[in-house]
């Protein structure tokens, strides 16, 4: 392991030296050897012409839609012929990250992990054998031989020697896996997490550096495997697109991306990639004292602060050992990032509640962030936020004899507890209560359309309020309210029509994915919403998606998923501007 504060001006000419002059504005016009690029596309003619002109492709890397990027041995003139491809996005010297870590390494105490273990909470499986967190550590491996991982690791894959299992050769990762997963077995240490499913990306080699293509192939593979958290305590001081492209596609998978933000030194904005890319949480280092680290990168990207003094965590061969850095800091987040998805949450979700929970302990926002990341408090019902009305709207249906209204709400919660929406129809005439509705939710969102009904009134002009209440298992609640006036419009209105629906499934990692590809149509052109949802065999809504339409005709697709093996149809329902509706399923 390299110590950043000795070894600086050794560990720059090293950088330096990797990445390749490019980086400082003079490489093109020195380098007259082929050279290892990544080549960013975004087309299928510029894929092939890149391949083409390569002397040799080690690897290719698929983004969404026609992005991808190359990475081959290239020539300056097949560089510069491609640099002028209005179809390439970017070419790049395919340079390398190295590992984050010391200058001397506490923190499970400090974050109040344990505190979340005697609450039982250890981001592995529920008691019924499903669940559990799935954790990657992208970086020189993991000795999955330690007593201390050896039951929580699951697999891994080496990206450095193109192939086998990731194996730790450094150390680095083995401390770093820790850190955020060690069992609580009696022996060694004790992790963030205690049981979640560990996995490992070997991005590193032997010495530390793994090249940018090796770190995004193993983000990539982190993502395709329906992983939920990517720990990722490397960096460098160049921006790489190749890196940003995975972190990009991870994160809009749903993986919770954590980075050690630099051992750089609290000397202004000094926060390393892939740490200071948006998509990232970038974690700074503190001490016992509360203090930022002495050699803890700073700057407006740093997300949260966590333990990074003398961490003591497994090491390499068995046994434990005391390491210094902004890596060790990393973990802990990724840990905290992981208990929160075991309770159901997103990665933005957890992102959001990680933030929301920090611990502020006086330090400048640029050193700090939000705060020191605090388990206990993130996981504590005590903390929970008040769910939220998302939307409420009211809207008349047609009838003969009754007044009768549709609510279509949408409601959510922070912490995934959401427990129940009540709604209540009253007559602003009288003052009376026409008509009530409760319906049982859950998780950390759910929409729906209740029918009330002001049962023997066929008058107009009368106003009617539906108040909606949600909420969540700790009984705290939000209200909303719509109106909206009888009409003494009795023309009938038209059903809206679905022209055609398809499901397409795939499974990947833990995630089970329904895409709806459809086509609706309404004869009176006031189509109004097009909704997915994704139903148990007891019509329990596990996920869903919705698209605003209009006019006569319409078409799209929406992507559903969830993490249970529950999942029996998928329900489509078309809406129209008056209220009528008409759905159908597919099994799945």
């Amino acid at each position: 392991m390299i110590m950043i504060d000795v070894f600086r001006r050794e560990v720059l000419a090293k950088i330096t030296a990797a990445i390749g002059l490019s980086s400082l504005g003079a490489g093109r016009t020195l380098a007259q050897e082929p050279n290892e690029y990544n080549v960013g596309t975004a087309s299928p003619a510029a894929e092939q012409a890149a391949s083409d002109v390569a002397n040799e492709v080690s690897r290719v890397l698929n983004w969404d839609g026609n992005e991808k990027t190359i990475t081959g041995i290239y020539s300056q003139e097949a560089i510069d012929n491609l640099d002028n491809r209005p179809d390439v996005r970017y070419t790049e010297i395919n340079g390398t990250y190295q590992a984050i870590s010391e200058t001397l390494p506490w923190g499970i105490d400090r974050v109040d992990a344990n505190v979340a273990h005697s609450n039982d909470e250890t981001g592995g499986d529920d008691t019924d054998g499903e669940g559990g967190a799935h954790v990657t550590i992208i970086d020189s491996g993991v000795d999955y031989g330690h007593t201390d991982l050896d039951d929580n690791y699951i697999d891994g894959k080496d990206f450095v020697n193109d192939g086998g299992d990731a194996m730790d050769d450094y150390g680095h990762g083995t401390h770093v896996a820790g850190t955020s997963d060690a069992e609580d077995d009696d022996e060694d240490v004790i992790g963030v997490c205690t049981a979640a499913h560990l996995h490992a990306a070997k991005v590193l080699g032997s010495d530390g550096y793994g090249s940018w293509s090796d770190i995004a192939a193993g983000i990539e593979w982190t993502a395709n495997q329906g992983h939920d958290v990517g720990n990722l305590s490397l960096g460098g001081t160049s921006y790489s697109q190749t890196v940003k492209d995975a972190c990009q596609y991870a994160y809009d998978d749903g993986v919770l991306l954590v980075a050690a933000a630099g051992n750089e030194g609290p000397r202004g904005n000094s926060v390393l990639y892939p740490a200071a890319y948006e998509e990232v949480i970038a974690v700074s280092a503190t001490d016992r004292s509360n203090d930022i680290a002495r050699f803890s990168s700073t700057g407006p990207e740093v997300e949260l602060a966590a333990p990074g003094v003398n961490v003591l965590s497994t090491t390499l061969g068995g046994g434990t050992g005391e390491k210094s850095g902004t890596s060790m800091a990393s973990p802990h987040v990724a840990g905290a990032g992981g208990q929160l998805m075991d309770n159901g949450y997103t990665n933005r979700e957890a992102r959001t509640r990680l933030r929301d929970t920090a611990e502020d302990i006086g330090l400048s926002s640029t050193e700090q962030g939000h705060g020191l990341v605090n388990v206990a408090a993130a996981l504590s019902d005590s903390s929970n936020s008040s769910p939220t009305v998302d939307s409420l709207s009211l809207t008349e249906v047609e009838t003969d004899v009754d007044a009768e209204f549709d609510a279509d709400w949408q409601v959510s919660d922070s912490d995934g507890n959401l427990d129940s929406v009540d709604l209540t129809l009253t007559d602003d005439t009288d003052s009376e209560t026409e008509d009530t509705a409760s319906i049982d939710v859950s998780g950390d969102s759910a929409s729906g359309t209740t029918r009330l009904v002001a049962s023997g009134d066929d008058g107009s002009g009368n106003n009617y309020t539906a108040e909606l209440v949600v909420t969540d298992a700790n009984e705290a609640s939000s209200s909303d309210t719509a109106t909206e006036t009888e009409s003494e419009d009795t023309t009938d209105a038209s059903t809206p029509t679905i022209k055609s629906f398809s499901v397409s499934t795939r499974t990947t990692g833990v995630w089970f994915r329904a895409e709806s590809d459809w086509a609706v149509s309404d004869a009176d052109s006031d189509l109004d919403t097009v909704t997915t949802e994704l139903l148990d065999a007891n019509q329990n809504v596990l996920d869903s998606a919705s698209s605003n339409v209009s006019g006569s005709n319409a078409s799209g697709s929406h992507e559903v998923r969830t993490r249970s093996s529950d999942a029996d149809v998928v329900k489509l329902t078309v809406t129209d501007a008056a209220g009528n509706q008409t759905s159908d399923t597919r099994d799945v």
